[in-house]
């Protein structure tokens, strides 16, 4: 199972770092430009944030990944 993943997340460093970083500022423009006076608003935010994290996340795993090999 961690092969699987440690895989994938070559595989995502090998091909998807422009794509990453595309998510990463499109996702920080909508966290910013978000107003939040309303509950949809305030959903749409959340969402957001979570996605922000995983994108962070992402980052940092392809990171570690590309320094350890």
């Amino acid at each position: 199972m961690l092969k699987k993943i440690k895989d994938s997340i070559h595989q995502d460093l090998a091909t998807n770092k422009l794509t990453v970083f595309t998510a990463l500022v499109i996702n920080t423009l909508l966290l910013t430009s978000n107003t939040r006076d309303d509950t949809f608003n305030e959903i749409i935010f959340s969402i957001c944030l979570i996605l922000e994290v995983l994108i962070i996340f992402n980052i940092l795993a392809m990171a570690y990944y590309k320094v350890k090999k």
